[in-house]
């Protein structure tokens, strides 16, 4: 394992370093670092309010309680791309030495212009449904389903705003107005220009079947996946492209349209047959789904991190071990962050896939699964160590070690590499601040 680790130290580190000298990845790294204290802050409610528990959340909404339990989970994961993008565009101009304040708020302000602003309802008239259309933005695309196109948004208009702001494109104020007035009224011809072309990409999506970006893009991307049916390969497909865009910082719910019908497809089947002691339809493609997700469970990485050297990690860690444990894995992907990070590539992308064949190989041959399928009902924040041994017993709980042991394998050596090089810059950090203060403290002398 030393032996890999050094490898990978002296082939991915410099890599690494280079890449996050570029000041997109730069701006992406550290303006999703920026949003962790959302998804951390939530992770408490969200897991008392999904707690799994047969009933409890049933027991929540009759009391009255689950509905703002969603509106909290809501005002931060549910509208989560509003975040990104101003964290992002802010991190971006930081980059390019211009305006993050109106390049956030300018970059805020354009996402939501693309965006469909009515949604087709259906409201009670005279004690008749009658469907209307009323003035709204939808849920979904200010929260998974909108975050690429929010990341696109922030990098592009940042961008345009910095170079049209060197063109000295700018108002000329007095020197007598206040510099807050002043920062505020300059760009207004920069701002004019950039909302023109924003007009004129939302005209122009919205003359496509799609009718907006945001829906053209989730077409775009579904469109590959709705034709795959409920089989073993199907589903290794559907999850290693669910690593693949996760990793560039495309949310799942992009895909919920055919990773949901194929999920449902197989667990409704799976539980008829199941209740009428039948063979299950879907058994192996069920199996190698959950296999998928337990060689993707965060929690070991939580473990190692809180084991590493650098105190950020360690930290870190520490703060996202208890969601890891029920399936929140948002404050890693953001706070480390795992997204667009190149040291983390390896393991993101492939420990599933791996996992996705291994799972398929024993389940037909010397690892065969009697599945309760009833337990795919349980709350999605059910642990996986929980939820595998009692959906199928021991060999469902060997499986499931197996591929939690593909898991560790597979991220170990990179989390070692990602927590030398933190820890490295956390020493460079501390050693510059002492001779400051040591440089401070001469100055003091020199003075006396």
């Amino acid at each position: 394992m030393e032996k890999l680790e050094a490898i990978l130290s002296s082939k991915l580190l410099p890599m690494s370093q280079k890449l996050q000298r570029n000041k997109v990845l730069a701006a992406l790294m550290e303006g999703f670092i920026r949003t962790s204290p959302i998804t951390l802050g939530i992770a408490f409610i969200t897991i008392v309010g999904n707690f799994p528990i047969p009933g409890w959340t049933d027991y929540l909404t009759k009391i009255g309680i689950f509905q703002h339990v969603e509106a909290i989970t809501n005002g931060a994961t549910g509208v989560f791309a509003l975040y990104v993008v101003y964290s992002l565009a802010y991190s971006y101009a930081k980059q390019l030495g211009s305006n993050e304040r109106n390049s956030a708020i300018i970059s805020l302000a354009s996402f939501i212009m693309l965006m469909p602003q009515t949604i087709a309802t259906t409201v009670m008239q005279d004690g008749q449904a009658v469907e209307q259309t009323i003035g709204a933005l939808k849920l979904d695309f200010l929260g998974g389903q909108g975050l690429f196109i929010g990341m696109l948004t922030a990098l592009l208009v940042t961008r345009f705003y910095a170079f049209l702001s060197k063109k000295n494109i700018m108002i000329k104020l007095p020197d007598s107005v206040p510099p807050m007035v002043t920062q505020s009224l300059a760009p207004v011809f920069v701002v004019t220009i950039i909302f023109v072309l924003v007009f004129i990409i939302r005209v122009l999506f919205g003359l496509t079947a799609s009718g907006s970006i945001f829906q053209f893009f989730i077409d775009v991307v579904n469109a590959p996946l709705n034709s795959l049916v409920a089989s073993p390969l199907s589903i290794i497909i559907i999850m290693e492209v669910l690593a693949v865009l996760w990793f560039f910082g495309i949310h799942n719910a992009v895909l919920q349209g055919p990773l949901g019908a194929i999920s449902m497809t197989m667990v409704v089947s799976n539980i008829a047959a199941y209740q009428q002691g039948q063979e299950l339809p879907y058994l192996v493609p069920s199996v190698i789904y959950m296999g998928m997700y337990a060689a993707g469970f965060m929690g070991f990485v939580t473990f190692f991190m809180i084991r590493s050297k650098s105190a950020k990690m360690k930290q870190l860690g520490k703060l996202s071990f208890i969601p890891s444990i029920f399936n929140i894995t948002e404050p890693i992907m953001f706070g480390m962050p795992i997204i667009l990070n190149p040291i983390f590539f390896i393991p993101q992308v492939f420990t599933q896939l791996i996992a996705g064949f291994v799972t398929w190989g024993l389940t037909t041959t010397i690892l065969p699964i009697n599945l309760n399928p009833t337990m795919s009902l349980l709350p999605w924040t059910t642990p996986t160590f929980i939820k595998m041994p009692f959906s199928g017993g021991v060999n469902y709980t060997i499986l499931m070690v197996i591929c939690m042991l593909i898991g560790i394998v597979m991220w170990y050596p990179f989390l070692k590499i990602a927590d030398k090089k933190e820890y490295e810059l956390e020493l460079e950090s501390e050693k510059m601040k002492a001779q400051e203060t040591e440089a401070e403290m001469t100055a003091e002398e020199i003075q006396a």
